[in-house]
């Protein structure tokens, strides 16, 4: 390459340069021109390491970038499932977004009664949260906090309450240990109360009545499933305050003490069974005991109340109840009975507390029943939207049982047939009508309109 260069630059001096120059200036010339030459080689040689440093640069940075996207793969990324189906970590991870749940239910009601219309009202219900947290794969926490009727003030009715919030944590073996307040394992609605999940503007009365839905507890509980399908749980938690009675139609709704402030002399104990053996069908049981008087607590705080001393007043509350649900079939039963011990020492205490004081505290049954027969069938469905009509037959009486010289209140005892259907334009959200016809008490009768959703 030098010498072809340097014969075409010898070449174009000859025809540049006249003919007649000198031997001695064409040498010079020459020389000149190979200084040139070499000067212009070794420009081009540095041009060339350079250029080699360059593709060495480039070829590192090259494996650089192969070994960062090598790492960035391997690294793990937090699972955006439930952390119950994440595989369990090497190292404790911060906690991340799946860690902690978010849900809630709600519900809005209209009820107008047919025999006097003054008495309809619009409300809504129910508004509620539920949080959740999972501390690992075996410790969790739950919650549910309540509103009631919308406003909550010294001057309105409105409620504001905890439902549950409760430690649980689950053994390898699949049992379960929960302490806390949580519900309690009775009927078919008490633990599955969401609007969408029963059917009716308003929960039944075998269950609310009877059944004091939502019944909750604080305790300590233990609960699991055997391979057999059959479901089982126990505890022991704080009972019932029966010297808060006050409502003959509800005998254990307002002694039920929510784990406000509760009264925690005499606890009791629960213990329910259900097999879930067979696809869609549940059959089960539950009991409840423990005493309720609280040896006399009310009254040694305040001497202006009545005085049940040495009156224990053990509830007892059991139920059994069985569910069908198949090809659109949606069939139920539940039977409820309740008995207070001592119901004839606390009425005669009552009875005497009401002539000295010109009171009339309502008198307590030795024994409370319900029970109801329900089935619903899906008529029309079409993606997540479907038709659901039913029906449902119940009687209760909640005093079915009083001590001798005391009258039943007739009102507190009736047969109620509910007629309607529920829509569902998504499996979480419920629009529902139907028509309550009270037999016994008809001033009760009434139409109802209700939505409620659930997340």
């Amino acid at each position: 390459m030098k010498q072809i260069a340097l014969a075409l630059a010898v070449a174009s001096a000859v025809f540049v340069h006249p003919v007649h120059a000198s031997e001695a200036e064409l040498k010079a010339m020459i020389a000149q021109l190979q200084q040139k030459l070499d000067a212009q080689a070794a420009q081009l040689q540095t041009q060339a390491a350079q250029i080699n440093d360059l593709r060495a640069q480039t070829q590192t940075l090259a494996g650089q970038q192969a070994k960062t996207a090598t790492a960035i793969a391997a690294t793990p990324v937090p699972s955006t499932s439930s952390p119950a189906m994440a595989p369990a970590a090497t190292t404790t991870p911060p906690p991340v977004a799946s860690d902690t749940s978010f849900g809630g239910y709600g519900e809005i009601a209209y009820n107008h009664y047919t025999k006097d219309s003054s008495r309809s009202q619009a409300d809504l219900k129910r508004f509620v949260l539920l949080f959740g947290h999972r501390f690992s794969d075996q410790l969790s926490f739950n919650s549910e906090v309540e509103w009631e009727h919308a406003v909550t003030s010294s001057t309105d009715q409105g409620e504001s309450e905890i439902e549950q919030a409760y430690l649980n944590y689950q053994f390898k073996s699949g049992v379960n240990l929960k302490a806390g307040l949580f519900l309690m394992p009775f009927g078919l609605l008490n633990q599955s109360h969401e609007p969408p999940a029963f059917y009716g503007v308003e929960r039944n009365e075998v269950e609310t009545r009877i059944i004091p839905s939502t019944w909750r507890e604080g305790g300590v509980g233990l609960d699991g499933t055997t391979d057999a399908g059959l479901k089982w749980d126990v505890g022991v938690t704080t009972g019932f305050d029966t010297a808060k009675f006050d409502d003959a139609s509800s005998p254990l709704h307002a002694s039920h003490q929510e784990l406000q402030l509760a009264k925690a002399h005499d606890l009791a104990g629960y213990a329910a069974l259900n097999y879930q053996g067979v696809p869609g069908w549940t059959i089960g049981g539950a009991v409840f005991s423990g005493n309720s008087m609280h040896a006399n607590a009310d009254f040694k705080v305040d001497k202006t109340k009545p005085d049940f001393t040495g009156i224990k007043a053990r509830v007892t509350l059991w139920d059994v109840h069985t569910r069908w649900q198949q090809d659109g079939w949606d069939l139920s039963a539940v039977y409820a009975k309740g008995h207070i011990g001592d119901a004839d020492k606390i009425d005669s205490t009552l009875q005497a507390f009401n002539t000295a004081n010109g009171t009339a505290r309502p008198y307590m049954p030795s024994a409370f029943y319900g029970w109801l027969v329900q089935g619903a069938y899906t008529v029309w469905e079409h993606g997540d939207m479907k038709l659901t009509p039913f029906v449902r037959y119940e009687r209760f009486n909640t005093q079915s049982k009083m001590p001798a010289g005391f009258l039943a209140d007739p009102a507190n005892a009736d047969k109620v047939t509910t007629v309607g259907v529920s829509f569902n334009p998504h499996p979480q959200v419920v629009c529902k009508a139907d028509y309550q016809k009270f037999q016994d008490n008809p001033k009760n009768d009434r139409f109802n309109l209700g939505i409620g959703y659930m997340f």
